[in-house]
């Protein structure tokens, strides 16, 4: 079974999750090694691809991109349960800011480099044309 989604943090669930049930065992694939995963190893593969470029830290002259989540706990957030508050805790409407390469690209959840209004609209209109060509090959 193969599993995806465009959602950052439900990959992280489903890979915590799909591992337990496919090897019928609750200790497989602890949070931590989904972080790990999802952290440090996309790093490293991405490395592969731009070998120049400093990957997977927050330094000057890093690549690092960023995001501030809106996350309010009722457990105390620990470096030992982060992996855990992220797989369960976290979603994608907590997202409030991004920063790509040192630049803001929203902030607020206020898009500041891109025409939501007019990306919509065309979205909206190639939509139409997808479903027709879809339509017309299913004949």
């Amino acid at each position: 079974m193969t599993v995806f989604s465009n959602a950052m943090w439900e990959e992280w669930k489903a890979a915590y999750l799909v591992h337990k049930v496919w090897h019928r065992d609750p200790r497989r694939m602890v949070g931590t090694d989904v972080a790990q995963m999802a952290v440090y190893n996309n790093a490293a593969l991405a490395k592969n691809f731009f070998p120049k470029t400093p990957l997977g830290q927050i330094a000057p002259g890093a690549s690092a991109d960023l995001i501030f989540v809106n996350y309010h706990p009722y457990i105390a957030l620990t470096a030992d349960n982060l992996p855990r508050h992220i797989i369960f805790g976290f979603h994608e409407s907590m997202l409030t800011t991004t920063i790509v390469n040192g630049k803001i690209l929203m902030k607020d959840r206020q898009l500041l480099t891109l025409d939501e209004e007019s990306i919509s609209i065309k979205a909206k209109t190639l939509a139409d044309q997808v479903w027709k060509r879809y339509r017309e090959n299913l004949k």
